[in-house]
């Protein structure tokens, strides 16, 4: 299969950080009807849904993507890939279990969120980019650390306070998601350009004078 242009998977990330965006902005309007016991009741049923569809929606955008940049691709990412699919797996599940809740799906969140916090700073201890570019790894590693602990203490604190934090979570992991993927580029553009210059000087200096 042959592999990706980049501009086709920056175009998968991007699409991926806004749908998390989305899920936080959707989430926060739906805490705001939660006005009375029956908005309460539907609207944590509606969070939970929306959470279940969004991460299905990732899961599979994500394994459209590796398979698409190829099988190195794949093995390269497989940790990435076996927590997404599981996330969306225990969420579906969640979906169509009958007790489930807000705090279960809270849960579900943190456990996902430490498990990215991982691999975010095993990304950072491989980066070969600048060290400013490897610290703001380490910084968004423990902020994904952090919310995750916080997801986790929010769950026992009542379901509008829980999908607080887990909006808020979103939004971060959204905005986390595109600053990423401007980092890569503004890395891969600043290469072109020194390659560019660097063949200018070649051939300048291969000129006889």
């Amino acid at each position: 299969m042959a592999q990706w242009a980049e501009g086709t998977r920056a175009r998968f990330m991007t699409t991926h950080g806004l749908a998390l965006i989305a899920l936080g902005l959707g989430t926060y309007y739906v805490r705001s009807t939660m006005t009375n016991p029956l908005f309460s009741v539907i609207g944590g049923a509606l969070a939970c849904l929306l959470m279940a569809a969004t991460l299905l929606f990732l899961s599979v955008l994500d394994w459209i993507c590796a398979i698409g940049s190829g099988y190195a691709q794949i093995a390269r990412l497989r940790w990435l890939l076996i927590v997404g699919t599981s996330a969306a797996a225990c969420a579906l599940f969640l979906v169509f279990y009958p007790s489930s809740t807000v705090a279960m799906f809270c849960n579900l969140l943190a456990l996902y969120a430490g498990c990215l916090a991982l691999g975010k700073f095993e990304l950072a201890r491989s980066w070969r980019g600048s060290k400013r570019e490897r610290s703001l790894m380490y910084i968004l590693g423990a902020l994904a650390l952090a919310f995750s602990v916080a997801l986790l203490i929010a769950t026992p604190q009542g379901e509008r306070f829980a999908l607080s934090v887990m909006a808020a979570y979103c939004l971060f992991m959204g905005s986390q998601i595109l600053l990423t993927l401007y980092f890569l580029r503004s890395r891969t553009a600043n290469l072109g350009v020194s390659n560019a210059g660097f063949r200018k000087d070649g051939i300048e200096q291969s000129m006889p004078s």
